[in-house]
């Protein structure tokens, strides 16, 4: 069944049957995320921005974007001044990422890693931020919080119920019920969220959140992901 699923969306990349331009959602987060850092006198990398040919430097901050797809976020946040992790499993969107990486040189900027999601390659607190967008796996909602480093946000968005009157998907596993990430980031401090019909491109109904760990893990905070025993914040995955 998973075989199947990434077929179908390796077929869907290789017609180019997916969305290419960054979500004006992730956008904001990020615009958002400066505006915090500056008002705190703190840097965050995004003196980068516009430069993401510059050579990456250990003090860089870390992003993960799950399901990368080609790569329009992992991209983005390249451009922002993050290094990027950037994995899927669909093998024609990580080739169409790498070239468009290489255009732009940010090919230092992003490792592309072929993998699941589901398979989570992660170690826990490696990440400054965290992008989710159009992929729901319910089961890795503990993964992604703990994928966060103390301090940093989760940005995730995707359809919700209400997206059947326009189009795909219309299957309930693929849509996030009314409150649902706001319940999956619970305890920490969402500093962004919305919920209903978008306004943005073609009508559809969307969720998204930008909610930021605490500082300091709480008890019972989960450390670990799911079977992983990793030195490297990449896991055990190859970077092809």
């Amino acid at each position: 069944m998973r075989d199947a699923h990434r077929d179908e969306w390796e077929e869907r990349h290789r017609r180019g049957g997916v969305a290419t331009a960054p979500s004006p959602f992730v956008a904001s987060a990020l615009d958002l995320i400066v505006r915090r850092h500056a008002a705190a006198g703190e840097t965050c990398g995004h003196g980068a921005a516009g430069d993401a040919r510059r050579e990456p430097t250990m003090v860089e901050p870390r992003a993960l974007d799950v399901a990368c797809g080609a790569g329009r976020h992992a991209l983005l946040l390249a451009a922002r001044g993050y290094h990027v992790l950037a994995f899927d499993f669909a093998r024609p969107a990580l080739v169409a990422l790498r070239a468009a990486a290489a255009r732009v040189g940010a090919q230092r900027r992003i490792d592309v890693v072929a993998a699941d999601a589901t398979s989570w390659p992660v170690r826990p607190a490696s990440f400054d931020i965290v992008v989710v967008v159009d992929f729901l796996e319910r089961a890795l909602f503990p993964d992604l919080r703990a994928a966060v480093a103390p301090g940093g946000v989760l940005v995730m968005e995707t359809f919700m119920v209400g997206q059947e009157r326009h189009g795909h998907p219309r299957n309930p596993a693929y849509l996030l019920r009314p409150g649902e990430l706001r319940d999956a980031c619970r305890g920490w401090t969402v500093l962004l969220a919305h919920e209903g019909e978008s306004t943005a491109g073609a009508a559809a109904c969307r969720a998204g959140i930008v909610a930021q760990r605490p500082r300091e893990a709480r008890f019972g905070e989960r450390t670990r992901p799911r079977d992983v025993d990793s030195t490297e914040p990449f896991g055990s995955y190859p970077r092809r």
